[in-house]
């Protein structure tokens, strides 16, 4: 099955949503079956529709979680995820709030957020946001669904947790995401696509920052260096692009900065274990055997 939490594992018919950076998806996993990933590439809300799963992240270990039950899981976060029973899980995706209107409410509990010790805990879903879940996915199934659509449900989902949840379990759920780190990791990840193939300086100046103050920062949000993490966005944004329609290997060196093939190629064995050319032979079939498969409905 596809792993949860590794974004370079979405199926060609959820690659755009990554660039919305939000989006929703259901999995059914098996008992005993394993997922993780050391960094997170994104933020993770894990909605358990059914069964039990135990859950690592960071420092947390093995906690469990049974239906019904929400966690959230902060970007770069070291997570390993075990179905103890045969699972369903919705998970949504994102990297920062869409609407700044949102980040502002959520600001309001920066108070409480500070005077509690966050300690992993679930928290229920409410029975409407349950509704709520069970309607995307229905749209979901009838084809509903792209950069427009998550982008709305993304909003009112936010919407929802702020009045449907209690001031406690949302101080407990999104503490991570609220916490003073907030302003850094936003600006971090909005000026990131700014920086068109600059380095770790370039990218400090354009969050504001000098250089070592920017480094020790980063680390202590993202858990990695700045030089790291840049990386692995580079190495999620490329295998999302040869996967694009008509994409040639020369387009994706052009794109990224690659002075040099045998560069392109050991960044592409590094991170994904094969070289460009299989990358994009293996999105080719993905797509002829999905239009195939339509043709024959």
């Amino acid at each position: 099955m596809e792993n949860i939490f590794k974004i370079r594992e979405l199926s060609e018919s959820r690659k755009v949503q990554v660039e919305a950076n939000t989006a929703f998806t259901y999995y059914e996993i098996k008992a005993g079956e394993e997922l993780g990933n050391r960094g997170l590439p994104s933020n993770y809300i894990l909605f358990v529709l059914g069964g039990t799963v135990e859950l690592t992240c960071n420092q947390f270990a093995n906690r469990q979680f049974q239906a019904g039950e929400m966690i959230f899981l902060l970007r770069s976060s070291s997570v390993k995820i075990k179905a103890l029973k045969k699972t369903k899980l919705y998970v949504m995706y994102f990297d920062k709030f869409i609407s700044p209107y949102d980040r502002q409410l959520f600001k309001a509990y920066l108070p409480d957020v500070e005077k509690t010790v966050y300690d992993f805990r679930p928290v229920t879903i409410p029975a409407p946001l349950r509704v709520f879940l069970e309607q995307v996915l229905y749209f979901q199934k009838q084809k509903i669904d792209g950069v427009q659509f998550n982008s709305l449900k993304h909003s009112e989902l936010f919407m929802l947790l702020r009045h449907l949840c209690p001031h406690a379990d949302i101080v407990n759920l999104l503490s991570p995401l609220i916490g003073h780190s907030m302003d850094f990791r936003d600006k971090v990840l909005e000026n990131y696509p700014k920086l068109d193939g600059g380095g770790v300086p370039e990218f400090a100046g354009l969050v504001g920052m000098g250089r070592k103050t920017f480094d020790k920062r980063f680390r202590e949000e993202f858990n990695v260096s700045p030089a790291k993490w840049m990386q692995l966005e580079t190495a999620k944004r490329l295998r999302l692009y040869l996967a694009e329609p008509g994409v040639t290997i020369s387009d994706a060196m052009d794109k990224f900065h690659f002075n040099s093939p045998s560069h392109f190629n050991r960044f592409c064995h590094r991170y994904f274990q094969e070289p460009p050319g299989a990358i994009i032979k293996e999105a080719k079939t993905v797509v002829n055997k999905k239009s195939k498969k339509s043709k024959k409905v």
